[in-house]
């Protein structure tokens, strides 16, 4: 089902303040409130907003399954080598980076972006179960 002018006008000015503010809030979620999983949330709300304004198959063909999948993963994977880092060095998840936050931030990115690949690959996994129905 295709959403009126409007709708679809709207989605797409709002989605890039969207996807801005999830970066915003991965970035400094170690200084101020937010983090990688609000941030992965909102990163993720950004897409689904575009799928359920445009339809599954004009959004399907610039942001494919296969990536959502690809980038959960990889998230996933590099969390794993963040702990296994820091376990090294001392500690599971240790704060082995002399910046400010240590690895909170690389954490807190990390965290988002799995968090929003995930709820999209899970949204993208719903869509597909209603299409086969």
């Amino acid at each position: 089902m295709k959403m009126s002018t409007v709708v679809r006008t709207t989605t797409k000015m709002v989605s890039p303040f969207l996807v801005t503010y999830a970066a915003y809030l991965m970035l400094y979620g170690h200084v101020s409130p937010g983090g990688g999983f609000q941030g992965g949330v909102i990163l993720a709300v950004a897409v689904i907003l575009l799928i359920t304004s445009h339809g599954y198959g004009k959004v399907r063909r610039k942001f494919h399954f296969n990536w959502a999948s690809l980038i959960e993963s990889s998230a996933g994977a590099l969390l794993v080598l963040l702990g296994i880092a820091g376990l090294g060095l001392g500690a599971f998840y240790s704060n082995f980076l002399p910046t400010e936050g240590g690895i909170i931030l690389p954490f807190n990115v990390i965290v988002g972006l799995e968090v929003g690949a995930a709820f999209t690959f899970v949204f993208y996994i719903l869509l597909r179960w209603v299409e086969s129905d």
